[in-house]
């Protein structure tokens, strides 16, 4: 495209110079073209040899490296809460507490239970006793019958002299029929019916309120005389070896009974399994709160993560160990990626990346940010100036410098970053690559290469020294 402008040119010349002397000798014709088309002044260099890094930004997302919801083991009436959201809390410390007013009767009752199982079968294995705790079951007997018989005898007197449990009912009944009527037909008879009905009921009421607890009071000492009963028969079968093993058997299940209330007891102290920062907090003080939801959320943020998406050949190109940065904000955070998944996201097709930060605890959990990560790296590879690079057509080339002249050459390009760019195909150790620009520097345009810097330098530091070593010589 760029043919030399002496090449068309040169014959008009020639011919004004035969016209105005006798001829163009080539002495002549040469010192034309020198003139007309000088070389061009470049810088060279060789491919170097050195290992590359190619970063890419993304977002991902701030999130602790650990996190537990705490949920409580029994539910009821909350007494206390001792931590709110952002509070700091150890492992251990207790988050809130549970009414333990129910549970701790359970507890005290089976502890008496087990206290005397225990006795029991001391005595028994002992073989002493015996007298003693047959005179401890007769007069058990004994109480139990006579508080039996005592309030049998007040009930008997109730229904004899005071209440009439029949009558009691009639009345009942026709309180209710009147009511039932009244509501079915509001008239001056039915109205008049209720209210006498009512009257007859409550009249009776306080004497059928007295005659139940008569009632109450029998049946609960014939339990308790029956109960008695019981417990010596068991003793008697135990003493002549038809029950070896009841004192034994209730020992065990007493002590069960017992850890189990008190291992109840303790879940109404709830404690944070991790240490942390409250990041949620749904219990308050004197609301129920029940066991399915989770109280608190706690964050462990002694370690902090930032999670991100890439492809599958980003993917493959990382390596656990690569440092990420993590901007928010103004502020740069150091990370290192801790975990590169195996499996693509179902949604988005892309792998899930996890690098771990040196200190972001100040970061809120789930905020997003954006990192800057190695997408490819290139080791002990040929690499060259992207600066020297030319594109035509999305193809990379490069030029030479070969006998005096730039040479085109297109070249294959791997991993590259702000300034070097590894060469895959194109070049060889040797090439001298042509490093400045010039507008007219093209294929086979001709080139006149210039000293480097480091060559001047290293000159310049030569002649330097011969004059120093001359002075000395001259001193001496």
């Amino acid at each position: 495209m760029k043919e030399s402008l002496t090449k068309r040119t040169l014959p008009i010349f020639c011919a004004a110079l035969m016209v105005g002397a006798a001829g163009c000798s080539p002495a002549a014709t040469e010192a034309a073209v020198i003139e007309e088309n000088p070389a061009i002044s470049v810088r060279t260099q060789l491919p170097t040899y050195a290992s590359l890094e190619q970063r890419a930004t993304f977002a991902g997302k701030i999130s602790p490296d650990e996190t537990v919801a705490v949920l409580g083991k029994i539910g009821g009436t909350v007494q206390q809460t001792n931590f709110e959201v952002g509070d700091t809390v150890r492992k251990g410390q207790v988050l809130y507490v549970i009414d333990p007013s129910d549970i701790q009767l359970a507890v005290d009752q089976a502890k008496i239970a087990y206290e005397t199982a225990l006795k029991n079968v001391e005595i028994a294995e002992s073989g002493s006793g015996d007298s003693l705790r047959e005179l401890q079951y007769k007069t058990a007997i004994d109480t139990a019958q006579q508080a039996y018989e005592r309030a049998r005898d007040n009930l008997d007197l109730a229904s004899d002299d005071d209440f009439d449990m029949s009558e009691f009912r009639k009345v009942r009944k026709r309180w209710k029929d009147a009511t039932k009527a009244y509501d079915k037909n509001q008239n001056d008879d039915t109205w008049k019916e209720l209210l006498d009905a009512e009257d007859d009921y409550y009249e009776l009421l306080d004497d059928y309120t007295d005659y139940q607890s008569y009632v109450t009071s029998f049946e609960s000492a014939y339990t308790s005389y029956e109960n008695a009963l019981e417990q010596y028969d068991i003793y008697k079968k135990q003493q002549t070896g038809e029950n070896k093993e009841t004192y034994e058997l209730s020992r065990q299940a007493a002590e069960n009974a017992y850890q189990q209330a008190l291992q109840k007891l303790s879940y109404t102290q709830v404690t944070a399994p991790i240490d942390g920062i409250i990041e949620e907090k749904y219990v308050d003080t004197h609301a129920t709160f029940g066991t399915s939801s989770p109280a608190y959320v706690i964050s462990n943020k002694s370690i902090v993560n930032v999670e991100f998406s890439v492809s599958a050949d980003i993917a493959r190109s990382m390596a656990i160990g690569d440092a990420v940065e993590v901007e928010s904000g103004s502020t740069v955070y150091h990370a290192e990626i801790v975990e590169i998944g195996n499996a693509a996201s179902s949604s988005s097709g892309l792998f899930t990346v996890k690098a771990r930060l040196e200190d972001g605890s100040d970061l809120f959990t789930g905020v997003s940010v954006k990192l800057t990560a190695i997408t490819a790296k290139a080791v002990d590879a040929m690499t060259i100036p992207l600066s020297t690079v030319y594109y035509e057509s999305g193809d990379a080339y490069v030029y030479v410098a070969k006998e005096g002249a730039a040479v085109k050459t297109p070249v294959t390009l791997g991993v590259s970053d702000n300034e070097q760019a590894e060469v895959l195909q194109g070049l060889s150790p040797e090439d001298e690559l042509i490093t400045t620009w010039n507008p007219n520097l093209n294929d086979g345009v001709a080139i006149e290469i210039l000293e480097t810097e480091a060559s001047v330098s290293s000159e310049a530091g030569a002649a330097e020294s011969s004059e120093a070593d001359a002075a000395s010589g001259q001193e001496g």
